[in-house]
């Protein structure tokens, strides 16, 4: 069964289920407010009748012949009562008198319902004159009134309840459909998904959590999308990489195995350079991936960051006088000690900085410098070389992404630096983020928690 038929069926039935209990109350109620009122009206009547026995006693002394005085005083009651419209049952009266002898009996022999009786003593100055026991009689038109009003009421009460079902299937249909429209629509999308157009996207028109829900499977798609695109530029650009030593290997190989190529030093020094490409690439690839996981194991150490960079730099100022490139290294004014696996770090370093000298002209600055920023330590490192266009700097910690695609691979890499640049650093508990203007150079900033948690499992060198 299909959800809006569910809510319509679900509606529907608890507005029968409220309906049916509000006639039976309501019946109950009305039918016991008309009883009350009856009740109220004979009672007030037996008063009456009681002043008038008294009123009898005063002016004669005594209580006989007053049954004439009841019957006439009744009567006389029920034909007001006809006169005004006022359908009344009787009161039909038996006195006694103070030695209890009865002095009036006003009941019919066949009279019913004789146990239905009020009784009332009659006193005059605190002196027992006699007993009164009234017998309420409801008449046939009264019970009739009865009857028709409740009828009344319960016909009243079903019209109610039959427009409140009809106004249900109407709202309920109206809004199951709302309810139910979304849910149709992702239902349709998670097909299409499963079927891998990854490019489908909902569009649902409320302010609610189903919108909310929408949106979230928008971004779940788009992610699915984006992830099936960089799958797919990840195994065409494996291929590409690997394509190009394997070619060149096979291609001295059965050179030197058809006696065309002499296996000479040179040649066999050119083929282990191309091997040691392809280990390269194949061992960069699988860090990458420990790193993207979270689960590139870490030996962590506690080291003092500001010596920790400048060691490295050192090793390349050969490199900056080479090029005229004045590098310069601005560390923190006090020692900072941080846990990290000097390894790792030592390669994300050594990325950022080659490559800012790499891309930075001749007679350029290299700046590095280490700050304190909260409870992080931050590294800069800021070139004066060409820049990034603002349209590649979204994708240059992507898998193989080169900015200069001309370059060649043993000049540039694999474009596999950055990326796992990235990954060390995150695997760190810190990030990494870049920002250029194109002419003026390119700002790199890592940042590592100095009470370092890492997200992966670490392995712990004792010091």
């Amino acid at each position: 069964m299909k959800l809006k038929h569910k809510l319509l069926i679900s509606l529907t039935t608890v507005i029968i289920i409220m309906g049916l209990f509000q006639s039976l109350f309501f019946q109950t109620r009305v039918e016991k407010i008309f009883e009350n009122y009856l009740s109220e009206s004979d009672q007030m009547r037996i008063e009456m009748m009681m002043q008038v026995v008294i009123s009898y006693y005063n002016s004669t002394g005594s209580l006989k012949g007053v049954d004439n005085i009841l019957e006439n005083t009744n009567r006389m009651h029920m034909n007001m009562g006809k006169m005004m419209g006022i359908m009344e049952g009787s009161i039909q009266i038996i006195v006694f008198d103070s030695s209890g002898e009865i002095v009036a009996d006003t009941t019919p022999e066949n009279m019913e319902n004789k146990n239905s009786s009020v009784k009332e003593p009659l006193a005059i100055n605190g002196k027992n004159i006699g007993t009164l026991i009234a017998y309420p009689v409801k008449s046939a038109s009264v019970s009739r009134l009865e009857q028709q009003f409740v009828q009344s009421v319960n016909a009243t009460i079903l019209f109610g309840f039959l427009v409140a079902v009809l106004l249900s299937l109407v709202i309920g249909l109206f809004l199951s459909k709302k309810i139910s429209k979304p849910l149709t629509q992702l239902v349709s999308g998670i097909e299409r998904v499963s079927k891998g157009k990854t490019n489908f996207r909902l569009s649902i028109d409320s302010k609610d959590e189903f919108s909310q829900l929408g949106d979230s499977f928008n971004k779940m798609t788009e992610t699915l999308e984006r992830t099936e695109h960089i799958r797919q530029s990840l195994v065409a650009d494996v291929a590409h990489e690997l394509r190009t030593p394997l070619t060149i290997i096979q291609a001295k190989l059965e050179s030197i195995q058809a006696g065309a190529l002499e296996a000479t030093e040179e040649v066999i020094l050119h083929v282990s350079d191309e091997v040691y490409r392809l280990s390269r690439l194949v061992n960069d690839l699988q860090q990458l991936s420990l790193a993207e996981s979270k689960t590139l194991p870490l030996h962590k150490e506690r080291t003092e960051i500001n010596g920790f960079v400048e060691a490295i730099l050192s090793q390349f100022q050969w490199l900056a006088d080479e090029k005229d490139i004045r590098l310069q290294f601005s560390k923190n004014p006090t020692d900072i000690y941080i846990e990290i696996d000097r390894d790792r770090m030592t390669q994300v370093v050594v990325n950022l900085l080659g490559n800012a000298l790499r891309y930075t002209r001749d007679s350029g600055t290299v700046i590095v410098d280490v700050k304190v920023e909260g409870k992080s330590v931050v590294l800069h490192f800021k070139d004066t070389g060409p820049g990034i266009d603002e349209q590649k700097l979204p994708f240059i910690f992507e898998r193989f992404y080169r900015l200069d695609e001309s370059r060649k691979r043993d000049e540039g890499g694999a474009g596999l630096g950055l990326s796992i640049a990235k990954g060390f650093v995150e695997v760190h508990g810190g990030t990494i983020n870049v920002t250029s203007i194109k002419g003026e150079g390119t700002r790199f900033e890592v940042s590592l928690p100095i009470q370092s948690e890492s997200v992966s499992d670490v392995e712990w060198d004792e010091k």
